[in-house]
């Protein structure tokens, strides 16, 4: 390879060396010089500069070249090598001269022993590692040589000139990125740069990573002959092992090379060196644009037959040395594994190394190249599907299911079975129930008693690292324990629709753990994984039903989430049964700390799905704590960060295996009466695949409530029951976790049907009593006080003041107070002015808050969601401007502040706060600020449920 067209960077000091060279000349000497280098360093421009110097120190110049085709006959006509009549001296430049023929060799040898009476400036330029150069007739004039000049590599600022040469600017990362990728050849740069040229005169748009463009396109046919041509010559074994060191890629070591080229190690370690003496490291693959050309040329040089064999060998050979997954994948991916007897295995564990390394999508492609190898009866089918659904449960939650049904009938054994069912996320047996029946049917494990399987293998991928169970090197017999507690939950889930199954989960839960975490005693070990699994479902279970007290369920989650790990989090996972009984339990704090470090991982894994599960989970927390701020801000975030089907149909969309984040995001909407959430959930789930699912079928029409015409309401109200009931008896959601009773009573009150919408909360009245959750109870006490009248109303509404002082949720005991003075007030009676100075005292705590995450979201709202929009300061009296300004001043903002987050003149500021003092009644900023947090206290007292009411 020659790099004639390249201009001289960084041959300076070279240059000094030939000008020395001639000054010697001109004294009358004779001198040999050798110019050096690696093939494509630029020897052959350096000769172009050196005849360039020589003519202008008086130099008669002669050229000549060495080619292969004149090998064997003299070296051409270099022109006469004694000086003219002028006395002039000659500079015979010779360039290649490994190629030159032997005669040729004889006649420069000749000349140096006797140059004549002028003086003579002889150059040489000899590429090192050709097959020639190690000739004798070339290697006694190197010997002979004054003076050697090697060409070496360019530098990082070699390479960036060379580019700036045609106009590319880069930055210092990507110039370093071409070093590397070129290991500073100027020939193999500008081949690089001639690719280029070439998709932009075919009139392809440009793009940033250049480098990768150009190493995708074709390398030139000069480029490939010149690769042929450094190895013309040597023993074909050199050439076979490059070809195998190129199609392998990436580093490899020189015996796996030598195997893969059926060359002994002796063999091997000579290619090795033939090539390492080219500049080409095989062990190395470097520099890796100089591996792309033989890549090439060897694939196009053997047959198809050779090809596979060589893949499949290659793949063998990589494996067989401990070469990572990314090496070993691509030969499988481009002919498969053929009739290897171990590639099934290897094909797994391949794939079980780049899923436990977070690269889900090339272990499902390297799976599913693998089944296309074997037929539909395999039992390797059964156990490649079984891996691929194993792959796929946070990918593809509907192909997992699909591929485990596919997969348990091709399984012989029942402990084999049952291992893959274990291994489906838990809460997908609640989402997919009849999915779940079927294999659970398949798998041979369809009972609720306690199991212990016998002990047989497990499934083919381990847990991940945060998915291990503490248990590490537990026998075969607490492995079957293991599998059988994991198989019970999943059964028990499934058929959480019976009461029956209900009733019987509670009874399991006091036989498993009998009321040992509420002992005031030492807290009891963690246990394992699955217990604490089974653990989950039992409780959650015990939630629907409404068989277990709020205060066990607080207890008892409060030990799960201290002995679950939160970097195991998943959408999927037990953790999500957790949160949803923790949340109704109100055990909110150790739920919210929880889910603070789970939502932390999520964004270190950049997982979008879990993101968004946890926010939604968060959020509906939030609501149950009474924290309306809170849960604002986290259902927006996460309705933003959810997948949209409207701008990306392929992608996942929100579903009944998300069950729990579409019924917390619709808690949050309709609890704080955000229309924008509203309608943005809405339009996610009507684009999305499980419109028509009975979770999200059920958040559609309870969404779709407040939009409803007048003369649309009685189907609505109809649509809105069915699909209650339907959820309910599917397991999917209760009367106490997501109130529907509680949602549908204002559409009965907008029908004129106070009758029915009594009754509903006269049930839900009834159920809350029965948990026990204050919260709860003390909102459907408020809410049914709120629609009746006369004394038994005040009687609700104390009651509902009375059980809320023994919650910590605030925001509904500032409503029942609020209620409750109000009508106090409205009925003549005492003590009306006391109950709403407390109220007030709430409302102002509450509003700091709301104030707070309103200023944070202006502008932009974080992740894609929108501005808040309308101010939570209410007051009819007020203008936009007004609001915002009080809302600013409220939080402690100056003057100045204000006006830059507005965008508006202080003085402006300073005219709507003496508009504000006048309206509101206050004197100065001391008395404004309270008072303006009252009203955005009062606004989110006034959002909600029937809370247009107080």
């Amino acid at each position: 390879m020659k790099g004639g067209s390249v201009r001289l960077l960084e041959r300076t000091k070279n240059l000094d060396t030939v000008r020395c060279a001639m000054n010697g000349v001109q004294t009358g000497d004779t001198v040999l010089m050798a110019v050096t280098g690696t093939p494509g360093m630029g020897r052959s421009a350096f000769l172009d500069a050196v005849a360039v110097h020589a003519e202008q120190h008086g130099f008669v110049v002669r050229r000549a070249r060495g080619s292969r085709l004149e090998q064997g006959l003299p070296l051409g006509h270099p022109g006469p090598a004694r000086p003219e009549a002028t006395g002039r001296p000659v500079a015979l430049l010779v360039d290649d001269l490994q190629r030159a023929g032997e005669p040729t060799l004889t006649r420069l040898t000749a000349l140096l022993a006797e140059p004549g009476p002028g003086p003579l400036l002889m150059a040489v330029s000899v590429c090192e590692g050709e097959f020639a150069t190690e000739m004798p007739g070339v290697q006694e004039i190197l010997s002979a040589a004054d003076r050697v000049i090697r060409m070496g590599p360019l530098g990082t600022e070699g390479v960036r000139a060379l580019l700036g040469e045609r106009g590319i600017v880069l930055a210092d990362d990507q110039v370093h990125a071409w070093t590397h990728a070129t290991g500073g050849n100027p020939t193999l740069i500008i081949s690089l740069l001639e690719r280029l040229e070439r998709l932009e005169r075919a009139g392809r748009g440009a793009s940033a990573c250049l480098l990768d463009i150009a190493r995708a396109q074709p390398a030139p046919w000069s480029l490939r002959s010149r690769v042929a041509a450094a190895l013309t010559g040597h023993p074909e074994s050199v050439g076979r092992f490059a070809a195998c060191a190129a199609l392998l890629g990436g580093e490899t070591e020189t015996h796996v090379l030598a195997r893969l080229a059926d060359l002994d190690p002796v063999e091997g370690d000579a290619a090795a060196r033939a090539l390492i003496r080219l500049g080409w490291a095989a062990d190395r693959w470097t520099p890796p644009v100089l591996w792309d050309c033989v890549r090439e040329a060897a694939e196009e040089g053997i047959s198809l037959t050779d090809r596979d064999r060589l893949h499949r060998r290659a793949a063998e050979l990589l494996h067989a040395s401990g070469a990572p997954a990314e090496r070993v994948v691509p030969h499988f991916m481009e002919v498969g594994p053929g009739d290897w007897t171990e590639a099934a295995q290897v094909m797994r564990e391949t794939a079980r190394e780049v899923w436990r390394g977070g690269d889900d999508a090339l272990a499902i492609r390297c799976l599913r190249r693998a089944l296309r190898e074997f037929p539909s009866y395999s039992p390797q089918r059964g156990d490649l599907l079984a891996a691929l659904a194993d792959v796929e449960r946070n990918a593809d939650t509907s192909a997992m299911l699909r591929h485990v049904g596919q997969a348990l009938p091709l399984l012989d054994a029942v402990p084999e079975r049952a291992a893959v069912v274990a291994r489906v996320p838990l809460t997908l047996f609640l989402s997919a129930p009849h999915a779940a029946s079927e294999m659970l049917e398949q798998a041979g494990v369809g009972r609720t008693e306690p199991m212990v399987p016998t002990a047989g293998p497990m499934a083919w991928a381990a847990p991940k690292a945060s998915e291990t169970s503490e248990a590490s090197g537990i026998s075969e017999a607490s492995e079957a324990s293991e599998l059988g507690l994991r198989l019970e939950a999943r059964v028990r889930l499934s058929r959480l629709g019976d009461p029956a199954a209900q009733a019987a989960a509670v009874q399991r839960l006091r036989a498993l753990d009998p009321e040992r975490v509420l002992d005031p005693g030492p807290v009891p070990g963690p246990g394992t994984a699955a217990r604490r699994e089974l653990m989950a479902v039992l409780v959650f279970a015990g939630v629907l039903g409404g068989r277990l007290p709020a205060t066990e369920v607080a207890a008892r989650t409060r030990w799960l989430l201290e002995h679950e790990p939160a970097s195991a989090a998943s959408e999927y996972t037990a953790s999500a049964l957790t949160i949803a009984s923790a949340a109704v339990a109100e055990a909110s704090e150790p739920a919210r700390c929880w889910l603070d470090t789970a939502l932390e991982t999520a964004r270190q894994r950049d997982d979008r799905r879990l993101r968004t599960a946890v926010l939604s989970w968060r959020a509906l927390t939030a609501v149950h704590a009474g924290r309306p701020a809170d849960a604002w801000a986290d259902a927006r975030e996460a309705c933003a960060t959810a997948p949209d089907p409207a701008r990306d149909p392929a992608g996942d969309s929100l579903g009944d295996h998300d069950w729990l984040t579409v019924l917390s995001l619709t808690s949050v909407a309709v609890e704080t009466g955000d229309t924008w959430l509203a309608e943005r959930l809405r339009d996610r789930l009507a684009q999305g695949q499980g419109a028509g699912q009975p979770v999200c079928g059920l958040a559609l029409r309870v969404l779709q409530i407040p939009l409803t015409a007048e003369r649309e309401l009685p189907a609505l109200a109809a649509d809105v029951r069915d699909a209650a009931r339907r959820a309910e008896a599917a397991g999917w959601c209760n009367r106490t976790l997501f109130p529907v009773d509680v949602w549908r009573a204002p559409l009965l009150l907008r029908l004129g049907d106070p009758e029915a919408a009594l009754r509903l909360l006269a049930r839900a009245c009834e159920r809350a009593r029965r948990f026990g959750a204050p919260a709860a109870l003390g909102r459907t006490l408020r809410m049914w006080g709120t629609v009746v009248r006369g004394r038994y109303a005040l009687s609700l509404l104390a009651e509902s003041v009375a059980v809320l002082r023994e919650s910590s949720n605030h925001l509904e005991l500032g409503r029942s107070l609020t209620a409750y003075g109000n009508r106090l007030r409205a009925a003549g009676r005492p003590g009306s002015d006391e109950i709403l100075a407390e109220a007030d005292r709430i409302a102002e705590a509450t509003g700091e808050a709301v104030l707070r995450r309103w200023n944070a979201s202006q502008p932009p709202s974080p992740h894609g969601a929108p501005p808040c929009g309308g101010v939570p300061v209410a007051g009819g009296l007020l203008s936009d401007t007004e609001r915002r300004v009080a809302s600013l001043v409220a939080l402690g903002h100056t003057n100045q502040d204000a006006a830059e987050a507005l965008g508006v003149t202080r003085r402006a500021v300073e005219k709507s706060l003496t508009r504000l003092y006048h309206r509101l009644d206050v004197d100065g900023r001391a008395g404004l600020v309270p008072v303006v947090r009252r009203m955005a206290g009062r606004a989110v007292f006034g959002s909600g449920v029937l809370a247009e009411r107080l």
